[in-house]
């Protein structure tokens, strides 16, 4: 009886070439100029009270003015920039008043958070991450690059809370966190400083000691909110009465 043979597999498909399901992600001009702005404000290399000559920043950035102007736009939604009547746009100053307001409502938050973050018995993934990223900075890395970390691990907090309301108070004053981080850069020397001080918090919380945490944080933000007052002074050269 004859063999019947197997019927041969079909010839494998060539790998499929077909890219019009990718994305590559594209940054216009404006964005661009947004970024570059942005990166200026938050090294410190634009003081707060800076005006930003429109004509002079669009050809600096090589770019067309109402791009710019486009640019500027997008940092006043988040904060970092504010348009005066009569003066234009400028990187916003406060009074120590306002600093010492943003930092009472923010200890505020972030002590009843980080409460219910112990309470729950989690450590929060992201908030231990920012930590890592903070401890592996080199010594002269830009200020922006602590920042970054710096307000992820405090997001992180109050995001495991699990509290939205809190999370839409913090969110509220956001930007104005940001403006006081980046005052804060002279009274670092070096990025270690600011991982320590998280590593602290991060321990205490692993081991779920509310009190302990609660007083590190305290600590934490009273003593920022004492350099900011600190900063506002040598600004200014008026002094702060609180």
């Amino acid at each position: 009886m004859p063999k019947i043979k197997s019927p041969s597999p079909p010839p494998a498909e060539p790998p499929s070439t077909d890219v019009s399901d990718l994305q590559i992600a594209t940054v216009s001009t404006v964005d661009a100029a947004a970024n570059a702005v942005r990166e200026l404000i938050l090294d410190g290399r634009l003081e707060p009270g800076t005006r930003l000559r429109e004509a002079e920043f669009a050809e600096r950035l090589g770019i067309a003015r109402h791009s710019f102007r486009a640019a500027t736009q997008i940092l006043i939604s988040e904060g970092l920039l504010r348009r005066e009547p009569n003066r234009g746009v400028q990187v916003p100053v406060f009074e120590p008043d306002d600093l010492i307001d943003v930092f009472r409502l923010r200890t505020a938050l972030e002590v009843e958070a980080v409460r219910l973050v112990i309470a729950a018995g989690e450590v929060p993934a992201d908030a231990e991450a920012a930590v890592r990223e903070m401890s592996a900075l080199p010594d002269d890395a830009p200020w922006r690059a602590v920042v970054a970390p710096d307000r992820r691990f405090h997001r992180a907090i109050i995001d495991a809370a699990g509290s939205e309301r809190i999370a839409r108070a913090y969110s509220t004053v956001g930007s104005e966190i940001l403006l006081c981080l980046v005052w804060l850069r002279p009274h670092y020397d070096r990025p270690a400083q600011v991982a320590a001080e998280h590593e602290e918090l991060i321990a205490a919380i692993r081991a779920r000691d509310a009190d302990r945490t609660e007083e590190l944080l305290r600590v934490h933000l009273t003593e920022a909110a004492e350099n900011l007052t600190r900063a506002w002074q040598e600004l200014t050269g008026e002094r702060v009465v609180v």
